[in-house]
């Protein structure tokens, strides 16, 4: 009985259908310009707004581990840390306890540095107040990661 690496469509395999034990290596996929800021400019919004409820504390640091280098995590997590403890030092009405509440991007500009690296900036409003966020996306391999992340 021989493996057949193309057949016909079954219910439980679609047509063309390749055997993993004769899928070849592929180098990582091409995008079109386009293809590729769209990914970049979805991807940087949502790192963005997860950065910023980090620093509010409604989400842990450690969730965006897998689109950012393990530096940024650290710095993220110690800032929020110290936001944390600036909350406890204010009285329940100052501005910090509303900071990074209710992201909202306003404006976004995607910027094509070289093949596979983008450079972002974000303009967004929170509660308290308005504030910039710089995001560096580079995708070395097959998957986008963010290199540099500063909030203002």
């Amino acid at each position: 009985m021989s493996i057949i690496a193309r057949s016909e469509a079954t219910p439980h395999r679609p047509s063309g259908y390749v055997w993993r034990s004769q899928q070849r290596a592929t180098p990582a996929p091409t995008f079109a310009p386009g293809d590729e800021r769209e990914r970049v400019t979805a991807l940087s919004r949502s790192i963005a707004v997860a950065a910023l409820e980090v620093l509010q504390g409604t989400r842990p640091a450690q969730q965006l581990a897998r689109w950012t280098t393990q530096a940024i995590v650290d710095k993220l997590r110690r800032r929020a840390d110290l936001m944390q403890q600036r909350r406890l030092l204010e009285p329940a009405g100052a501005p910090v306890h509303a900071a990074h509440q209710h992201s909202e991007v306003l404006r976004q500009r995607v910027c094509h540095v070289d093949d596979g690296i983008y450079e972002v900036a974000l303009v967004v409003r929170d509660d308290a107040r308005t504030r910039a966020v710089v995001l560096r996306v580079e995708r070395p391999e097959r998957a986008w990661r963010i290199t540099v992340l500063d909030i203002g």
